[in-house]
């Protein structure tokens, strides 16, 4: 018997869009053309999945100050501050 779970889980639609879909490339494309994609760029070079189903906020905390270059100066545990090149 399969149990139901979070993998490949249909997105919610609307308001949900899927980012690979057709209208999904086209928002993208018209968000690129208008120029207010620069959050985007910035959060995507972080991202990151969490590794538990409780860990959303703790993912989502260390992608939004890791995009932000707010260092902490001191070493931390966890997800944060994984990547070696600081901000000093």
């Amino acid at each position: 018997m399969t149990v139901a779970g979070l993998y490949r889980r249909a997105l919610p639609s609307p308001p949900a869009i899927d980012f690979s879909s057709p209208e999904g490339k086209k928002l993208f494309t018209e968000a690129l053309h208008n120029g207010t994609m620069e959050g985007f760029f910035k959060l995507i070079s972080y991202f990151q999945t969490q590794s538990e189903p409780a860990f959303c906020g703790l993912a989502t905390l260390a992608m939004v100050l890791n995009a932000l270059a707010i260092d902490p100066c001191r070493k931390w545990k966890g997800n944060w501050l994984l990547t070696k090149h600081i901000y000093r």
